[in-house]
């Protein structure tokens, strides 16, 4: 065999390893994903990962979203031959709260009682950290759970899937934007191994192609026609602007968000896409 031939034999061989590799790497972002957003436990999803890997695997967040939201609402289509629009839409908001851990509830109902203590800065994040719930915080998930069963009992299938799937998608969105684009408010946290890594492009690129593309094909679905793709792009883009807006207020409060606050950003989407939904559909 020639050197030339060697040379393009190792090419190739070197091509196929990169290839591997870079699959390799993907897998184990979206196992990274997987795990952190729901109670899934996938191979190596649990081991310490660098802050690099933690935010690569942010990019798969609205795809885990719209895998949750295919499922819920897979469920919600089930449910409304046997039961009543209410006690389906509660078995599911109370389903998607067992999958995912209840974690964003949680963060929802920590950064509720701290932010809305009143009090001053350092004491409102010592509040947020405490793991006894407040009046607040109490009053805060009620308030979310309320407002996402009630929207969603007055969807048909068509509106739910609007809901459903493309919110749950774009409300995996909101803390890709909030590492990239937020400061973190403490040295410690849960959110604290993401903070400093958000530093490139990609995966936001990537989060919102996913989110984007999900809406539009939803829409599409549900209501056949360019109309249908848009309103319900329309929906999730409000939703992660309110989302968004809410966690502005609190970053000015606390100079920056924290893993709460992330937390609360992913409930608040949630509830509006599906409270668009509704006036959509309605």
């Amino acid at each position: 065999m020639s050197d030339e031939q060697n040379d393009d034999t190792t090419a190739s061989a070197q091509s196929a390893a990169g290839g591997r590799g870079w699959l390799a790497a993907r897998v184990r972002h979206f196992d990274l994903a997987v795990t952190f957003l729901s109670a899934v436990r996938l191979p190596d999803g649990g081991a310490a990962v660098p802050a690099a890997d933690l935010w690569a695997s942010m990019a798969f967040y609205p795809l885990i979203g719209l895998l949750l939201g295919l499922a819920a609402w897979g469920l919600y289509a089930l449910l409304l031959y046997a039961v009543t629009p209410l006690l389906a839409a509660a078995l599911v908001i109370v389903a998607i709260e067992l999958v995912t851990r209840a974690l964003h509830l949680d963060g929802l109902m920590d950064t509720a009682d701290g932010y809305l203590s009143g009090a001053p800065r350092e004491r409102a994040l010592e509040i947020m950290k405490d793991s006894r719930v407040g009046a607040m915080g109490v009053f805060a998930a009620v308030a979310v759970i309320v407002v996402k069963v009630s929207a969603l009992a007055a969807l048909a299938r068509s509106g739910a899937a609007l809901g459903l799937i493309a919110g749950l998608s774009a409300a995996r969105l909101v803390p890709v934007l909030d590492v990239r684009y937020f400061a973190y408010a403490r040295r410690e946290g849960t959110g604290a191994a993401f903070a400093g890594a958000g530093s490139t492009n990609g995966p936001v690129v990537a989060a919102v192609a996913t989110a984007a593309v999900a809406a539009l094909v939803v829409g599409a679905i549900a209501w056949p026609g360019a109309t249908g793709a848009f309103l319900t792009l329309g929906v999730a883009l409000v939703a992660i602007a309110v989302s968004l807006g809410a966690q502005a207020l609190v970053a000015r409060r606390l100079g920056g968000l924290t893993g709460d606050v992330y937390g609360l950003g992913v409930e608040l989407a949630e509830a509006v896409a599906l409270i668009g939904a509704v006036m959509i559909v309605r």
